[in-house]
């Protein structure tokens, strides 16, 4: 069945009018338009278009500027064109060609979706993500419900159980509507944790990070067949499990890390490094030479090429002096015998790998 179709297209249940030129054929306009006129229709759709003029004894229908056979003054459209009339009268004179209106029959949207659409542990689906073209301004997108419930996309609520989901697509300003679509919702039983830590390499440990020390970034992330993506805060990043990576300046630097797993769950981490200076020098403030443990005075030292560092007693004679990176630092000794407790100064010249100068100097304690 054939129905007339809105004019303009916002309107349901009018036929479309249309102007006609006063010409030799006398006729006058009846219509209410007065330019060329768009209408969007569905396929299997018709619409009815009128044509009216005074004196008109007969109607010439164009189609793409070609006659068609129907002459009367209703006709009715079931194919794609720019339509046109003009009005004959009893003389046989044409009036002029009337404005155009131009027919678009469209097919039903072609909705496609991806599967499946898996539910991570703790999150919830994501229908437009599954939506292969999604364009929310020209459709409207429907979901149904497990339940057999209906929602508009927009509304749907928290999807957070498995189950079969159907979408629908229609355009916005019209009833054409895509063939229903299946999302088969799963839930995934792999649950994903991001987590890593990082150590120095060469110290073996975690501590203070100095511009350009190697440092291994070690992931401990919890899930099966795991992808990684690190991003260190400073435009690098990797995709290896446990990368190795230096920090060229000084500087705070957020240090990311996100696992995804097979169906595409992931879970993400995020830590602060404070990355100082290319060197490290920490100066003991005292030591015991008759204990197991911390029997010499010596500086420790990162990113130190050589050094010089002289030991006083307080009246300020030379008692020790170290110049070599092996040297295993004072015992507490002057001419083989162990000096007395006390305080004692030192003064220490420092060249870093890059190439600066650094001194220390201060008192430290002998404790026998």
């Amino acid at each position: 069945m054939s129905k007339i179709a809105p004019y303009p297209p916002s309107i349901k249940g009018m036929a479309l009018a249309f102007l006609i030129g006063g010409g030799m054929s006398f006729s006058q306009a009846f219509a209410t338009t007065n330019q060329n006129q768009t209408v969007r229709l569905c396929e299997g759709e018709s619409i009815e278009l009128t044509a009216a003029g005074k004196n008109a004894t007969g109607f010439q229908w164009l189609r793409d500027g070609q006659p068609i056979s129907d002459a009367g003054p209703t006709i009715e459209i079931t194919e794609n064109g720019v339509y046109e009339v003009m009005t004959i009268n009893d003389l046989n004179c044409s009036s002029e060609v009337s404005d155009a209106v131009i027919v678009n029959f469209l097919p039903p949207p072609n909705l496609r979706v991806l599967q499946p659409a898996v539910l991570c542990e703790g999150g919830s689906i994501d229908f437009t993500a599954s939506i292969d073209g999604y364009d929310p301004e020209i459709f409207e997108y429907t979901v149904e419900m497990p339940s057999g419930k209906k929602h508009r996309l927009q509304d749907v609520p928290v999807v957070d159980e498995g189950g079969v989901y159907q979408i629908q697509a229609n355009y916005k300003d019209l009833d054409c509507a895509s063939v229903k679509q299946k999302i088969i919702v799963e839930v995934s039983d792999d649950p994903v944790h991001a987590l890593f830590d990082y150590k120095i390499n060469g110290l073996g440990q975690k501590g203070e990070v100095l511009a350009n020390d190697e440092v291994v970034f070690e992931s401990h992330s919890l899930g099966e067949n795991l992808s990684y993506h690190w991003d260190f805060g400073n435009g690098t990043t990797s995709v290896q499990k446990s990368p190795k990576f230096k920090f060229d300046e000084k500087g705070r630097y957020l240090v990311s890390l996100t696992v995804t797993n097979a169906y595409g769950c992931t879970s993400s981490m995020e830590m602060g490094i404070e990355v100082n200076e290319a060197y490290l020098i920490m100066i003991p403030t005292g030591f015991t030479p008759l204990d197991k443990e911390n029997q010499t005075f010596k500086p420790k030292m990162r990113g130190v090429a050589s050094y010089e560092m002289l030991i006083f007693n307080t009246w300020g004679d030379l008692l020790y002096e170290m110049n070599s990176m092996e040297d295993p630092g004072w015992d507490g000794k002057t001419n083989g015998k162990l000096s007395p407790n006390g305080n004692y100064v030192f003064k220490g010249t420092f060249t870093t790998v890059d190439g600066k100068q650094v001194t220390r100097s201060g008192v430290f304690t002998l404790i026998r």
